[in-house]
């Protein structure tokens, strides 16, 4: 009987001892040099991209226009920085889970046997002793608390990660498409000052005007040379950033057909529902879920903290055979707080929920003020576009009287040029004024974190998940929760 109780007693040893085991997921090294060609050989016709346009209802059409909605898409897709938010967010929870567990109970085993002096019956004595941690009052309420805080904070920081991606993203494809407007009307003024330099030339030789004259339109030439050369730059730099927001590489998308409807036609300030939007987002931003969320964690904490009061505390039932005996045990360990109490580290827990309750109030205020002056730049970009407009315009309608006027012979040939040089100039500061009003607007949408403009159809996505280069949907959707 003692030798089947013993080897029952090593089965079930063994049992729990492989109960405990877990099985270790591999990875391998990455190869750097396979993962930069794959890298580099990213294209738009990815087929789990078209099939994640198509899911969400996206023309996935060769032909069709790389539009904000489907260069979000695509961001979602390719972007790298996604990927590594998602592993943060995954590692997050996991290591809430692991915080959220309590101690396993340890198993004491402690045999001795006699080698002298025991002249009957057996030199053994085991000990066998089951050492259970017990945990303080609410310490299991407040560990799944914590838990769940950080776990959600892990979520609101992978949605906040999508809702990045998508700015920058919508922003590098503004960018491109102003910069190559810029870059064709700066190419234009150039080509009118040319002709308008010829054209003082020749009055300088013909004795009809004076040498400062072609000077000045040398100078102004030069200027817009040296504008127009600082044009091809930004496009340049446009381009590279726009394949940057979208994790791909340039190649993939020189030829791409690149396409915002009403890019010159922004909403006015009065026609954007920013009241309502302005109201959540001091109280629903992801930045400031985040926040809230680590709130939760601290007040937790917290709790946690308060439950160190009472004395850590283990329980040891055990069964001992000493040399033919039987013996039952119960042992009780209770922590002694003789060179510290609880007081410390309450105090250090309060201080951090505190700091974290400050750090909510603070980023609220930051958000309040931001938007008001989001508010204020966009309303004052949008004035100023719409007066430099006008200018355009009127410049425009001048230099066409102008034409009309020349070719009837009531003005000279330099007085044409020198209104389509005028007309040529408005047009790149209209184009100018533009680009900073649709700046302020994706400034004032980042502020809200909410799409305003264009209308957008990812605004409520499926509940079916993207391919897994693209992030989930649920991540998506939470990102532009209104």
């Amino acid at each position: 009987m003692s030798t089947l109780a013993t080897k029952s007693a090593l089965t079930g040893l063994l049992s729990l001892v492989l109960a405990g085991c877990a099985a270790v997921p591999t990875l391998g090294t990455p190869n750097l040099r396979d993962q930069a060609h794959a890298l580099a050989s990213r294209r738009l016709d990815d087929p789990g991209l078209s099939a994640a346009e198509a899911r969400l209802g996206l023309p996935a059409a060769s032909a069709a226009a790389w539009t904000p909605d489907r260069i979000t898409v695509a961001a979602w897709y390719f972007d790298p920085t996604l990927a590594e938010a998602r592993a943060a967010s995954t590692r997050a929870a996991a290591d809430a889970a692991v915080a959220a567990q309590r101690s396993n109970p340890t198993l004491q085993l402690s045999p001795e046997k006699v080698f002298s002096g025991v002249s009957t019956g057996s030199p053994w004595t085991v000990g066998v002793a089951l050492l259970l941690p017990l945990l303080h009052p609410g310490e299991a309420a407040a560990r799944r608390d914590v838990a769940a805080a950080d776990t959600e904070a892990a979520r609101d920081q992978a949605a906040l990660a999508v809702w990045q991606s998508r700015t920058r993203a919508l922003a590098a494809l503004r960018a491109t498409l102003l910069a190559r407007q810029a870059q064709a009307l700066a190419e234009a003024a150039v080509r009118d000052r040319s002709t308008y330099l010829e054209s003082v030339r020749q009055r300088v030789l013909a004795g009809a005007d004076a040498r400062d004259t072609q000077l000045a339109a040398e100078l102004e030439l030069q200027r817009a040379e040296a504008g127009l050369a600082d044009r091809h730059a930004q496009r340049d730099a446009a381009q590279q950033s726009l394949a940057a927001a979208l994790g791909l590489p340039w190649s993939a998308l020189a030829d791409a057909r690149l396409g915002w409807p009403g890019l010159d036609a922004p909403p006015a300030p009065a026609a954007l529902p920013s009241g309502v939007l302005a109201e959540d987002a001091a109280w629903n931003r992801l930045d400031l879920a985040v926040l809230l969320a680590r709130y939760r964690v601290s007040e937790a904490q917290l709790r946690l903290a308060a439950g160190t009061r009472f004395p850590a505390m283990s329980v040891a039932p055990g069964y001992k055979y000493d040399r033919g005996a039987r013996l039952f045990s119960f042992g009780l360990n209770v922590e002694l707080p003789l060179f510290h109490g609880a007081g410390a580290r309450i105090r250090a827990a309060a201080a951090a929920r505190d700091e974290a309750a400050a750090s909510v109030r603070a980023r609220q205020m930051t958000i309040l003020n931001a938007l008001d002056a989001a508010r204020a730049d966009y309303a004052g970009r949008y004035a100023a576009w719409q007066r430099m407009q006008a200018a355009a315009a009127t410049a425009r309608l001048t230099a066409e009287r102008a034409r009309v006027q020349r070719s009837a012979g009531q003005i000279s040939r330099g007085a044409e040029l020198s209104a389509q040089v005028a007309a040529s100039t408005a047009a790149l500061a209209a184009s100018d004024a533009l680009s900073r009003t649709l700046n302020s607007l994706g400034r004032l949408e980042d502020v809200l974190q909410h799409p305003l403009w264009p209308a957008t159809r990812l605004a409520n996505l499926p509940t079916a998940p993207f391919p897994a280069a693209a992030p989930p949907a649920d991540e998506a959707a939470h990102a532009h929760r209104s």
